[in-house]
C-alpha cells in the first residue's frame, strides 16, 4: 500500500522513513490511517478483492520466538485490520522456532537470510478446519524472503486454500526520490525452489 525509500531525501521520502517507524512501533493511528488508504480503493481493485469472503488475517512472525509481552507489529496491524471489518478473523498460524538475524542488520541483500534460512525457522500450529482464503500479513516487505517462507508453510498446511501476502509497506532502497508515498499495488513474487532465489515485480 505504502511506499518506503531508505535512501531517499526528499519530503516524501523522510515522511515514508517516518511512517515505517511508526507501523513498526504498532502506532495505531499511523494503522488506522492506512487502512482509510485501503478502504479508498475501488471496489474491483485488486486489495479491496483479496479483503472479501472474510479471510482468515496471519501476522507474519517476528525474527525471533514469541515472548509474552513483546510487540508484534504484524498481530497489531491484522487486528485493527479485522476491527475495521478487513478479514473475519486473526489466526496465529505460524511461528518461528528459533531466531534468524534480522535482515535489517545487513547492508547487502546477499548477506541477509535466504529464503530457506527463514523457511526452515519456521513453524505451523496444527491445521484449521475450512480455511478456503488466507492473508499473510507484514508490514514491510523488502527482498520478500520472509512473506516467501511463510507462505511456503502455510501452503503445506493448507493445500487447498488461496494463499496472498499484504504489506502495509514495500521498500524502494534504491530511490533517491521518492513522488508518493501512497502507491497500492498487487502484483507477483515468483520463487525458484531450485537457486532458493525469489523474483520481485518491478
Amino acid at each position: 500500500m505504502l511506499e518506503f525509500a531508505t535512501r531517499g531525501t526528499n519530503p516524501s521520502a523522510e515522511q515514508s522513513k517516518q511512517i515505517c517507524g511508526n507501523i513498526k512501533a504498532g502506532n495505531a493511528k499511523v494503522i488506522e490511517r492506512l487502512i482509510y488508504h485501503i478502504k479508498q480503493l475501488p471496489k474491483d481493485h485488486p486489495i479491496t478483492l483479496m479483503f472479501q469472503d472474510n479471510p482468515i488475517l496471519v501476522p507474519a512472525p517476528r525474527s525471533t520466538p514469541l515472548v509474552e509481552g513483546a510487540l508484534w507489529p504484524t498481530k497489531i496491524l491484522a487486528d485493527l485490520f479485522l476491527e475495521a471489518g478487513l478479514g473475519g478473523s486473526v489466526e496465529a498460524l505460524i511461528f518461528r522456532a528459533y531466531r534468524v538475524p534480522r535482515s535489517s542488520s545487513f547492508s547487502s541483500a546477499d548477506q541477509r537470510p535466504s529464503c530457506n534460512t527463514h523457511y526452515n525457522s519456521l513453524i505451523t500450529s496444527p491445521p484449521l478446519a475450512f480455511v478456503n482464503k488466507i492473508i499473510l500479513v507484514d508490514d514491510v516487505f523488502t527482498l520478500g524472503r520472509t512473506s516467501c517462507a511463510c507462505v511456503r508453510r502455510l501452503q503445506e498446511a493448507y493445500p487447498d486454500a488461496n494463499i496472498s501476502v499484504f504489506a502495509a509497506m514495500r521498500t524502494r532502497g534504491f530511490v533517491r526520490e521518492l513522488k508518493y508515498v501512497v502507491k497500492p499495488s498487487y502484483k507477483t513474487m515468483v520463487y525458484t525452489p531450485e537457486y532458493d532465489i525469489i523474483r520481485l515485480p518491478d
